[in-house]
């Protein structure tokens, strides 16, 4: 009868250490994301709703990626410039390199960067401008890089704006971050791959030498001792 052979200790753990480098950047994609490289769905919500000339407001960003996964510890504020947000100079979304032209226009307030109050909540509050529509961005400045903006427009002194939706571009991959990448997706698989290679050269005379062993047994002849 055949068994088949226990894999030997040093191949169990490296074939446990591959899994386990292979697991940590997957469960990094899955359990928080942490700045974006990818779109970025968010949401803005004023309280109170109508805002009031002069008074305080809350505001309140929610950011998503696409899979709905809370983006955590981005560096957001918000700019109110008076200029309509359908006005063909508005970019809906852009990215920090492309909106030089935009950002000329001047912005009648902004906040410092919204706390965090929750896994991917962005919370601040500010004093309400003159009563009128204006085009509201949201400025992602985590990557010092780079920065992404969503324009939208809200009323102040009018009526109710609810939930407004936007969407962050992505932004380019710094330097450091693409260096990180190449590590996790070449530099370690590499490394395991040497490193099994190695352990599987290391000890081939003890499969051959088990295998002649095992071949080397001959039956005993019947009525012999």
């Amino acid at each position: 009868m055949n068994r088949s052979k226990p894999t030997p200790r040093p191949y169990r753990y490296a074939l446990l250490l591959a899994l386990a480098l292979l697991a940590l950047p997957l469960s990094g994609l899955t359990s928080t994301a942490r700045a974006h490289a990818t779109l970025v769905i968010g949401d803005l919500v004023l309280t109170p709703d109508p805002p009031a000339a002069g008074e305080p407001v809350t505001v309140q960003i929610s950011l998503v990626d696409p899979l709905l996964v809370a983006v955590e510890k981005a560096l957001v504020r918000v700019e109110f410039r008076e200029i309509d947000p359908e006005d063909p100079r508005v970019p809906a979304s852009i990215t920090g390199t492309e909106a030089t032209e935009f950002l000329e226009f001047p912005a009648v307030l902004g906040t410092e960067y919204l706390p965090e109050v929750n896994d991917g909540v962005y919370e601040g509050t500010f004093t309400a401008p003159e009563e009128g529509r204006y085009t509201v961005s949201v400025r992602d400045t985590t990557f010092r890089n780079e920065e992404a903006i969503a324009n939208i427009g809200v009323d102040i002194g009018a009526g109710a704006n609810g939930e407004v939706a936007f969407v962050l571009p992505p932004t380019p991959i710094g330097p450091s971050s693409l260096t990180s990448w190449l590590v996790w997706i070449i530099g370690i698989p590499l490394a395991v791959g040497l490193l099994i290679t190695f352990l599987a050269l290391r000890k081939p005379a003890e499969g051959a030498e088990a295998e002649g062993s095992a071949g080397g047994e001959q039956p005993q002849e019947p009525g012999t001792d």
